[in-house]
């Protein structure tokens, strides 16, 4: 059975406190800055993907010797991000779920550029997470039903990512929610709290983040 899982390390970042979300039965697909971070913590990319402008020079030489055949070098003026090419990899794979690493860092057009390209794995009904610091960041779709667990997050926010977001329920939270309505600019669904061991959404038109927070 080939392998359902691919993490990508994106170099946004970058902490040893996300080494133990990398999975050994995944897929690992480092992303420039991300694939040197990995290999200096002893972890080799199944796929390193990139145009490598923030990677060191004379690093990169050396993994273009040792790792020629994973590499996919794209140009540094181009129209995707180095992430959303990395993502666009991991939907040719066959899998089923996508973990992104490192894409929640000090750039805030490329955190909301992320998010964008978790929508397209989504699309493809491959389940897509962003995790990074102090946040975990999923989408849901029309049908969908995500299950909440509690866990090291303390707070559970609901922002619409599209007009409207129709028929939006929710149980096992302080503030539950029955066929509600949300419309884009007005966020009431920000630090919600789980009160049971787990918590579920369902919503029956639009797109829906789901933002779950430490602090």
């Amino acid at each position: 059975m080939g392998k359902e899982e691919v993490m990508i390390v994106t170099g946004g970042l970058l902490t040893e406190s996300i080494l133990p979300f990398i999975k050994k039965s995944a897929i690992v697909i480092g992303v420039d800055r991300g694939a040197e971070w990995l290999i200096i913590h002893g972890i080799v990319p199944d796929y390193i993907v990139g145009d490598f402008d923030s990677v060191d020079t004379s690093f990169f030489e050396k993994v273009k010797t040792q790792y020629a055949d994973r590499i996919h070098q794209s140009p540094a003026e181009k129209d995707e991000t180095d992430t959303e090419l990395a993502v666009q990899l991991a939907l040719t794979l066959n899998i089923k779920r996508i973990t992104l690493l490192g894409g929640i860092g000090t750039r805030l057009d490329h955190v909301i550029a992320n998010i964008h390209v978790l929508l397209q794995a989504a699309e493809k009904n491959v389940e897509a997470v962003m995790i990074g610091g102090n946040n975990r960041i999923q989408i849901l779709l029309p049908g969908q039903r995500k299950i909440i667990d509690k866990s090291k997050y303390t707070y559970v926010s609901l922002i619409p990512f599209s007009d409207q977001v129709e028929g939006l329920t929710i149980s096992g939270f302080k503030y539950p929610l029955q066929n509600a309505v949300m419309k884009l600019g007005i966020p009431y669904g920000i630090s919600n709290e789980l009160v049971e061991e787990k918590g579920t959404i369902l919503i029956l038109k639009g797109i829906l983040l789901i933002i779950e927070s430490k602090d």
